[in-house]
């Protein structure tokens, strides 16, 4: 009897310790659906990679871009915030005393995506220490994988008869988990033993990373980071710009029901197709956004400068389209105006229609309402 390609898992109420080793066999990503998807993906990719390294102020993307991915991901562990509250937060970042709950789990979540981002600058490949990097970002906590005694499973969610029952066991034992993250670890860095197209690599990567499950919580969005960074460390993006959550919280069961497909049943093209269909979708959803803000950013320009004496009007409109909600003291700060003049001039955008003003808990904030239409579509 032929050997399976792939050794599913026995028993969903016992840690998988057997879990294979990558790479997995190559018939079960070399088929013609996965190659025509692949093609697809890589294709609205590289789309957006050439539009991201022609914009001159990547500001615009760093900030923007990477909040919304934090907040989708953020949604698919039911974490919940308003563009309103969120927006507000992020203008307030520096001051956390005044920032709570949701928004704040969001903020630490685009900050651990840039972390990351920052820590394969540095380092050029994936290490043990940029796992247990951006985990400690993301759940702000001290801690590292979790030892052999923390029993952790995958509940069945819902209200039905079998909520709380184990539908995964993921493993456990002394050196276990180091064990299997060093294989992950090499699979994803060494291009040259494991050939492999990069987006597959990250698809198997992420699967593989949830199925290790190395830490108490945070492991959702600790690999969904991971995903990202994947991308550029690849060097198929520059930056951490990929709106991919959002593939992800519109197809929520889906993620869910296939990453346990593969567990259960060794349903690996159904997956990679599912990922690789997600980045195409989002690649062509974020280079969108990218010339809906900038056409935004050129009309505004152009107004300014018909239709007013404003100084410095590239700076100004720069900073209005760094984040949705400016204050005053983001131009003071940036030593761009003096305060009374800061004031004037966004008044003056009031009045043109440019900007709203809003006062939120005291504190005045002008809205870029047309960067908040676009990041919320």
């Amino acid at each position: 009897m032929q050997e399976p390609l792939f050794q599913i898992n026995p028993d969903r109420n016992k840690p998988w310790n057997d879990l294979p080793d990558l790479p997995i066999h190559p018939e079960l990503y070399r088929t013609v659906d996965i190659m025509e998807q692949l093609a697809n993906a890589k294709s609205a990719l590289g789309r957006l990679h050439g539009r991201s390294v022609a914009i001159p102020n990547q500001g615009v993307l760093i900030n923007t871009i990477s909040l919304q991915e934090a907040k989708a991901s953020s949604e698919i562990e039911n974490i919940f915030t308003t563009d309103d509250e969120l927006y507000q937060a992020y203008s307030e970042e520096g001051e956390e005393a005044g920032i709570k709950g949701a928004p704040k789990e969001v903020l630490h979540y685009r900050e651990a995506l840039w972390t990351g981002h920052e820590h394969l600058m540095q380092h050029e490949s994936f290490d043990l220490n940029y796992f247990i990097e951006i985990y400690r970002m993301v759940k702000q906590t001290n801690d590292g994988i979790r030892p052999p005694s923390a029993h952790i499973y995958i509940k069945q969610g819902g209200t039905g008869p079998n909520a709380g029952t184990a539908i995964y066991t993921p493993p456990r034992g002394k050196d276990i988990l180091e064990q299997k993250l060093q294989n992950l670890l090499d699979f994803v860095n060494d291009d040259e033993k494991y050939s492999i197209d990069p987006l597959i690599k990250m698809a198997i990567a992420h699967y593989q990373f949830e199925v290790i499950h190395p830490f108490r919580d945070g492991n959702g969005r600790a690999g969904r980071i991971f995903n990202i960074n994947i991308l550029t460390q690849k060097g198929l993006l520059d930056l951490p710009i990929l709106f991919l959550s959002r593939y992800i919280i519109d197809n929520k069961n889906d993620y869910y029901s296939l990453l346990a497909g593969v567990t259960q049943r060794a349903l690996w093209e159904r997956w990679i197709l599912f990922m690789l269909k997600a980045v195409e979708v989002t690649a062509n959803l974020t280079f969108d956004k990218i010339n809906d803000i900038l056409a935004a950013r050129e009309g505004i320009m152009q107004s300014i400068e018909e239709d007013t004496k404003i100084r410095k009007p590239e700076q100004l409109v720069q900073m209005i389209f760094t984040q949705p909600l400016t204050k005053v003291s983001h131009l003071t700060d940036a030593k761009i105006y003096a305060e009374n003049t800061a004031r004037n001039y966004l008044n003056e955008l009031v009045d043109l229609g440019i900007l709203e003003k809003r006062t939120i808990s005291g504190h005045h904030y002008y809205l870029n309402m047309e960067l908040y239409r676009i990041l919320s579509e």
